[in-house]
């Protein structure tokens, strides 16, 4: 993993999730992940190194938190499409 900065190769410079109940990220072929990966997907350079510099380097840049915000937005509105379709949380 890259601290000092951003590599689309790096596993760790990506957005992962973990089951609150277990404790364990959950699998990339999870239907958690693949709507992350999805949304992650269409990103921008510079949409993945503003995602870098606050999870990674503690950024409290306005214009990266804004970034991330609307990223987080976008992860959840895929999220829920996602719960819809497989019925979560019913």
């Amino acid at each position: 993993m890259s601290i000092k900065s951003f590599d689309d190769e790096c596993p760790g410079c990506r957005p992962m999730m973990v089951d609150v109940k277990t404790g364990q990220a959950f699998a990339d072929d999870s239907a958690e992940m693949v709507a992350v990966n999805r949304v992650w997907s269409a990103t921008t350079l510079a949409e993945r190194q503003a995602w870098h510099h606050v999870t990674c380097q503690n950024s409290l840049s306005i214009v990266d938190l804004q970034v991330v915000e609307d990223f987080s937005d976008r992860v959840e509105t895929a999220l829920l499409a996602a719960a819809g379709k497989k019925g979560w949380g019913a």
